[in-house]
């Protein structure tokens, strides 16, 4: 705990020595704050996106507009979380773009748009914020990997109860 201000103590769950602008394959989790469900629900294992979900999904599509040497190759949206697959290509010669710039770009425009439908009235409002502070990445370093990431992408909502982010 940090005792001036009664918070916890966050840990660093980056690599120290990675260089996350590196072009390469990443996996990516955001999580909503508290595990609250706010884009859809699972109906026999699959998942149905509701309105604040498709605006999620929206934003997730202008990912590679934004930044031009990201792709996303693949993604799940869940009722509370959501995972994709982001490539930073490697045709850019001097990547000035970290994982971190982009999912805070996603995360400013989905919050922001939240919070507008939520003022008229057309999403349920929500406690403080939509999204955990931090997001989860896993490198993605080999074929079989990115092969299961895909498959567990694909399979997520026929698993939903067994998630640990089934809430």
């Amino acid at each position: 705990m940090n005792k001036i201000l009664n918070y916890p103590i966050r840990k660093n769950i980056r690599l120290k020595t990675y260089n996350y602008r590196r072009a390469g394959a990443y996996f990516i989790t955001i999580c909503n704050q508290n595990k609250v469900s706010l884009w859809g629900e699972i109906v026999n294992d699959e998942m149905i996106l509701n309105e604040a979900g498709l605006m999620v999904q929206k934003w997730i599509g202008k990912i590679d507009e934004k930044f031009k040497n990201i792709v996303i190759d693949g993604m799940v949206i869940m009722p509370n979380h959501l995972h994709f697959v982001l490539m930073i290509d490697e045709s850019e010669e001097k990547n000035e773009i970290p994982i971190a710039q982009v999912l805070q770009w996603f995360k400013a425009m989905t919050s922001n748009e939240y919070i507008r439908e939520v003022k008229k009235g057309n999403y349920p409002p929500f406690n403080r914020r939509i999204w955990q502070r931090n997001y989860y990445e896993n490198i993605i370093r080999h074929e079989t990997s990115y092969n299961e990431i895909q498959k567990y992408m694909q399979e997520n909502p026929r698993r939903w109860e067994e998630d640990v982010l089934y809430g």
